[in-house]
């Protein structure tokens, strides 16, 4: 979904090696209609004051897809990996952001 998703402007390249992934949760409840990546995005540019969705990836455990192995939740490729999104604080330049939609202090991981 990179360049679908709400932007208003661009995020800057990275200028050194991202060396951590950061994993997230969405606080919303994973199936809930708003636990996906456009609401995500709309959020950040809207009420944030964003570039754009502050994740490179968004996994959905609403949206199930079939493959070979058996089903899996959706991963929304949001942003070039070599964007510096915020997601993290001070430590956007060198990590990579993923969201898990979904409140995880409430919900299964399954």
């Amino acid at each position: 979904m990179r360049g679908e998703l709400k932007s208003k402007g661009t995020y800057s390249k990275r200028s050194i090696t991202i060396t951590h992934r950061v994993w997230h949760h969405s606080l919303t409840k994973k199936h809930l209609p708003g636990s996906d990546a456009a609401i995500f995005a709309d959020y950040h540019v809207n009420t944030l004051v964003w570039p754009g969705i502050g994740y490179t990836f968004v996994i959905e455990p609403k949206n199930v897809i079939n493959k070979p192995n058996g089903k899996r939740a959706m991963i929304v490729y949001a942003n070039d990996i070599d964007k510096r999104t915020y997601h993290v604080g001070n430590s956007n330049q060198f990590s990579l952001g993923i969201c898990v939609a979904g409140d995880y202090r409430y919900d299964d991981m399954n």
